[in-house]
């Protein structure tokens, strides 16, 4: 039943008006109810109250340049920024998880199913979370660039993610988005499983501006799904504050935690 929803919206996506579409969702929603990703009960969005009950929404003490949190307060800089600070100027994932309760965790079934289930209907109600919980102040960026995938995997998968995660934040707090400032010019293997050290490798000089493009003296926030090591939003800040953007802030739907 989810399926065939999901499928429904993504037609209605991409065939109809915003005003007539947001008629058709409601239509969708009684002839395809939602179905709670973390329970599998009948829901009104992706996620129960349940289960978004459930979610470890992060707060601080944290770091506060990558946002990794941390056990005790105050808030001071991890071992890693303080050692090796990052291009970006503040990381902030909204919530967290250990890769190993992934299967349990709420917002890592979501996100999941997004990333990997192809279920871009879930994507409104992460990005509504985004927009809800958004930890930077207003009118702070100029521009929004979801962390691009490369062309093989975007036309594998059919959609970016991070993109239709950046919608509902530029909406609210009124940003505009560049689907395409950052390309992807390497088609590099998934991070998942990967030590630190080979995670930075494997994105190293993976990113660059996409010709025609300039951030000189912008403000950009990215956006990605999830964080683990920061290693892809080094490597894209990298590019970005090399190419003269003023700043680089980064907004992910999750932190995936070590072990």
């Amino acid at each position: 039943m989810t399926g065939a929803r999901t499928r429904v919206l993504e037609h209605l996506h991409d065939t109809i008006p915003r005003a007539v579409r947001a008629i058709a969702r409601r239509v969708a929603d009684q002839l395809f109810p939602w179905f709670c990703v973390g329970c599998q009960v009948p829901a009104d969005g992706a996620l129960c109250g349940a289960c978004l009950s459930r979610v470890r929404w992060i707060g601080e003490p944290w770091c506060p340049q990558c946002g990794l949190p941390l056990a005790s307060g105050p808030s001071h800089p991890c071992g890693r920024c303080a050692t090796d600070p990052p291009a970006f100027a503040r990381l902030r994932a909204i919530a967290c998880y250990r890769p190993a309760d992934e299967e349990r965790d709420p917002l890592g079934l979501a996100l999941r199913g997004l990333k990997y289930g192809g279920r871009r209907a879930l994507a409104p109600t992460l990005s509504t979370l985004l927009a809800e919980r958004f930890p930077f102040e207003r009118r702070a960026h100029d521009v929004a660039a979801p962390v691009p995938l490369h062309v093989d995997r975007l036309r594998t998968r059919g959609f970016n993610q991070a993109l239709l995660l950046a919608r509902a934040p530029a909406r609210r707090f009124g940003f505009r988005i560049d689907a395409g400032l950052l390309t992807r010019v390497r088609d590099t293997p998934p991070q998942v499983g990967l030590a630190e050290a080979k995670r930075r490798g494997n994105v190293r000089q993976a990113f660059a501006l996409r010709p025609g493009r300039s951030v000189e003296g912008l403000r950009v926030l990215l956006v990605d799904d999830v964080c683990t090591s920061t290693a892809t939003a080094r490597a894209c800040a990298t590019v970005l504050r090399e190419r003269g953007a003023a700043s680089v802030d980064v907004l992910v739907a999750a932190r995936a935690l070590p072990h």
